[in-house]
């Protein structure tokens, strides 16, 4: 599956121009997909929630939810990818841009991530799509740590809309 397969995907899952895909359409949409599509698009999203495992977008998250865990994070990541591909690429070149897409400081879509692993869990398709990635969205983050008391210091279009 190419990018422009799976941004489009993505997009038909999304339920309005400012929303992030909603996980039952998404089901919806690749249920009657094959296997090997279904596992194509799961390792897809696992891999665009590993390119935005870094330290300036997670304290971008800390700065938009007001803190943000591991797990939160991991999952302010599948929000990302579930808003589309203009969203996804500009957390990954300035995160502090990121503030005229938050419609709601909620900024997690955990079960995103899990719609192609549960397809193929149903399908009794023993390979789970996540572990076809060459990574891991745990692994440590790029860039240097932030502090939290500074998070918003070097992103100023966010402390000022949400700090």
């Amino acid at each position: 599956m190419n990018d422009e397969q799976f941004w489009a995907l993505i997009d038909r899952a999304r339920i309005g121009s400012s929303s992030s895909a909603d996980p039952q359409r998404l089901h919806n949409i690749l249920n009657p997909l094959s296997n090997e599509a279904v596992l194509a698009f799961g390792q897809k999203f696992y891999e665009k929630v590993c390119d935005l495992n870094n330290w300036r977008l997670w304290a971008a998250g800390y700065v938009i939810a007001g803190g943000m865990s591991d797990d939160g994070f991991h999952y302010f990541r599948s929000w990302i990818v579930g808003k589309g591909k203009k969203v996804f690429d500009i957390a990954m070149k300035d995160p502090d841009e990121l503030g005229p897409f938050i419609d709601d400081t909620e900024v997690d879509n955990e079960l995103l991530e899990y719609v192609a692993v549960e397809i193929a869990k149903a399908r009794k398709i023993e390979q789970d799509p996540r572990d076809l990635a060459d990574r891991s969205a745990d692994d440590d983050p790029a860039g240097e740590p932030f502090k939290e008391e500074t998070a918003g210091a070097g992103l100023p279009k966010l402390a000022a809309l949400f700090g």
